[in-house]
């Protein structure tokens, strides 16, 4: 019995370092495959692991122009996260898995995106899922796609 919870204790504490080892990189946006009100052509995202923390920035340029950057940090394990800089005043996630990530954003607790990634079995293409509720950004469902630099 002490060795079974001894090797599941193992597991539990190796799988988010997994997850959190390939989602860190840095990711461009493929336009040509992606879809939505706001194809960004120069989007790039950056996440990196800060010890069960991932920290994530998006920058880009809008449709018109403008650059924006988007800036959070979220726990790995799931839970509470801290909006650094971003359209939202909240954000909380799901538990990382090996090959997906669950995040919302919220705007005084209600809901404003959620957004989930899923990593090819490869780990060099992401795919992310953005349902926008409220926000800046047009309501609706698009598909980003992101390549591993």
């Amino acid at each position: 019995m002490r060795m079974l919870v001894c090797t599941l204790l193992v597991i539990a504490t190796a799988v988010p370092a997994f997850a959190a080892d390939r989602f860190v990189g840095t990711w461009k946006m493929n336009a040509q495959k992606s879809s939505g009100p706001e194809i960004d052509t120069d989007g790039m995202l950056v996440a990196v692991d800060e010890g069960g923390m991932q920290s994530i920035t998006v920058t880009g340029k809008a449709p018109d122009g403008t650059s924006f950057k988007t800036q959070f940090s979220v726990p790995m394990h799931g839970g509470q996260g801290k909006i650094v800089e971003a359209p939202y005043n909240g954000v909380r996630a799901k538990a990382f898995t090996a090959s997906t990530s669950d995040i919302t954003f919220t705007t005084d607790n209600n809901p404003g995106m959620h957004v989930r990634s899923v990593l090819s079995e490869d780990g060099k293409v992401m795919t992310t899922t953005r349902q926008i509720i409220s926000g800046p950004a047009k309501p609706g469902t698009y598909t980003d796609v992101w390549e591993k630099e």
